[in-house]
């Protein structure tokens, strides 16, 4: 059952800021003044601007199939299918890398506030360390710049196809126009409708890629600052032991002397 619950929480069908688990640690920092509320808020929030783009890539997708669906040239509808099942795959593929993701901020957070119950507001100093979150952040930045590079070489080469491709015609038809005693044609036709429609999927794939990355980017940032508080925290801690511990002897002090001189 709780393997089940986990599951439901951390799933992209759940928006990570409505999870009960997030927003009870949110709430919890807030009230306590803690100063890993800001860095744990900007991580929430790059996590939501994620979960909100690959939703709107699915759409895109979705769009261009029913786009395809009316398509009446098979060659060319044949290959832009198959350039939306890869990139269909790779979206999927991120969804389940934020998948985790959210799943080990869940967990997190229901660890953090179990010990809080327990330990109190010092539950509250080890944030970044119960959430182990680096590991899955880097995943996603990695793979969005991966995905983001492979959809510009794919372009490029859509491009260099077009230009080629028009070039061979302008020559072709400039051996025409000489045969028939016209002057050349100087500039070869642009890219046109078709090359248009064929990069369309790779240029959706590109904006979601590169928007996933600076998000990843802006929770590694905030991750960061918990991560430097955490570490500031235990010095804070030891300070006021050795100030206590220093204040200790002289607080006994007086009761010594007073000893001695009565005798």
């Amino acid at each position: 059952m709780a393997e089940e619950r986990t599951q439901t929480d951390s799933g992209t069908g759940t928006p990570i800021a409505e999870n009960e688990q997030v927003k009870a640690l949110l709430a919890l920092l807030k009230e306590n003044d803690s100063p890993a509320y800001a860095d744990f808020a900007k991580l929430i929030e790059s996590v939501t601007g994620m979960e909100d783009r690959l939703s709107t890539a699915v759409g895109e997708l979705a769009a261009m199939r029913e786009d395809l669906r009316k398509m009446q040239d098979r060659s060319l509808k044949a290959s832009l299918q198959k350039t939306c099942k890869t990139l269909e795959g790779n979206i999927a593929s991120m969804q389940q890398k934020l998948s985790e993701l959210k799943g080990r901020i869940v967990e997190g957070c229901r660890h953090i506030l179990e010990d809080f119950k327990e330990r109190g507001t010092s539950a509250l100093n080890g944030i970044a360390h119960l959430l182990h979150l680096k590991p899955a952040l880097e995943a996603i930045r990695q793979s969005a710049e991966y995905n983001r590079k492979e959809n510009d070489q794919s372009m490029a080469k859509i491009d260099a196809f077009v230009s080629e491709y028009h070039e061979v015609g302008k020559h072709l038809k400039n051996m025409r126009l000489a045969l028939m005693g016209k002057g050349p044609v100087q500039e070869a036709r642009s890219a046109g409708r078709i090359a248009a429609c064929v990069k369309a999927p790779y240029r959706a794939s590109r904006a979601c890629m590169g928007a996933m990355k600076k998000y990843a980017e802006k929770a590694i940032t905030a991750l960061e600052g918990l991560e430097r508080q955490a570490q500031r925290r235990p010095s804070v801690l030891e300070a006021m032991r050795e100030q206590a511990a220093k204040a200790a002897p002289a607080k006994d002090q007086p009761e010594a002397s007073h000893d001695r001189g009565s005798r």
